[in-house]
C-alpha cells in the first residue's frame, strides 16, 4: 500500500493537473490507433522519451524499454512472420523471412507499442498516487473502483520490488558458485524457490491488505469524503485546454486524411 510508482523530478508534467494530464493521457492512446504517418508515431515516442529524461534522468527514461524488451523481441521474431503477401525483402533460400508489409506492419506495432507505454509511464511518474486516485473520481468513478484500480498500481511494482530483493538474496547465498559453474539448469532451478518466496510474500501481504483497506474506509455505507484537493495552478478550465489542444495539434500536423 506504500508502495509508489511516482519518480520525484521537474518540469512542466509535474504541474499540468491530474485531470487533465489523465485526459491528455486518454487522447493519446487513443490517437495511436487512427490514420496518422509513421513519422507521427516515431515522434510521439521520441517526444515521451525525451519528456522522461528531462524529467528524470536518462537511466530512468531506459526503464520502460528494459520493462519491455521481452515483448519487443518477440514482436520482432513473430510479427514477420505472420505477413507473407508482398514484396519479399529478405529471402532463405525459397522460404520468405520478411516482406516489405510485414516491415511496415512491425514498425507501426513496436511504435506504438512504445508510445503508450511512455505515455502511461510518465502519467504514473509524474502524479502521485493520491492525485491519480482523486482525478479518477472526479471523472465520475465511484471510490471503490478509483481504489482497485490505484491499488492495483501500487501492487505491480512492490511485487517487482519484491521479486527483486528474492533474487538479490538467493544471488549472495550463491556467491561461492562461480557464473562459469552454473549452467542454464541450474539458473532455471534456482527461478522456482525465487517464485515460491514472491508467492509467499504477496500471500503475506493479505492481512496488511485488508487493514490498509479497512483504514481508507471500504465497505462503510456512509459516503466517503476527501481530505485533498486537487488545484490546477492557473485554472482547471486552462489546464483542459492544453490537454484538448496537445493531440489536437498533433493530429492536424501528422494526420493521414
Amino acid at each position: 500500500m506504500t508502495t509508489s510508482t511516482f519518480v520525484a523530478g521537474r518540469g512542466f508534467l509535474y504541474i499540468f493537473d491530474a485531470r487533465a494530464k489523465l485526459f491528455t493521457v486518454l487522447l493519446l492512446c487513443v490517437m495511436v490507433f487512427l490514420p496518422i504517418r509513421q513519422t507521427g508515431l516515431w515522434t510521439l515516442v521520441a517526444a515521451s522519451f525525451l519528456s522522461a529524461w528531462y524529467a528524470t534522468d536518462f537511466k530512468q527514461a531506459l526503464q520502460p524499454i528494459k520493462t519491455i524488451l521481452f515483448v519487443l523481441v518477440i514482436m520482432i521474431l513473430f510479427t514477420p512472420l505472420t505477413y507473407r503477401d508482398g514484396e519479399v525483402l529478405v529471402r532463405l533460400g525459397q522460404f520468405p523471412l520478411a516482406t516489405k508489409e510485414a516491415l511496415v506492419n512491425l514498425n507501426i506495432l513496436v511504435a506504438r507499442f512504445l508510445g503508450i507505454t511512455y505515455i502511461c509511464t510518465l502519467y504514473m511518474w509524474t502524479t502521485p498516487m493520491a492525485d491519480i486516485n482523486l482525478a479518477l473520481r472526479w471523472y465520475g468513478l465511484s471510490y471503490h473502483a478509483a481504489l482497485v484500480l490505484t491499488l492495483a498500481f501500487r501492487f505491480v511494482p512492490y511485487i517487482a520490488d519484491s521479486f527483486r530483493m528474492i533474487q538479490d538474496s538467493h544471488a549472495l547465498r550463491n556467491a561461492t558458485v562461480s557464473d562459469g559453474e552454473r549452467t542454464g539448469r541450474h539458473r532455471l532451478a534456482d527461478l522456482m524457490p525465487t517464485v515460491t518466496a514472491a508467492l509467499v510474500v504477496a500471500l503475506k501481504s493479505i492481512p496488511h491488505l485488508a487493514m490498509s483497506l479497512e483504514h481508507r474506509g471500504l465497505g462503510r455505507e456512509t459516503k466517503r469524503t476527501s481530505y485533498r484537493r486537487l488545484v490546477a495552478k492557473g485554472g482547471l478550465f486552462t489546464h483542459l485546454l492544453l490537454s484538448v489542444m496537445i493531440p489536437t495539434v498533433f493530429w492536424l500536423v501528422f494526420n493521414t486524411l
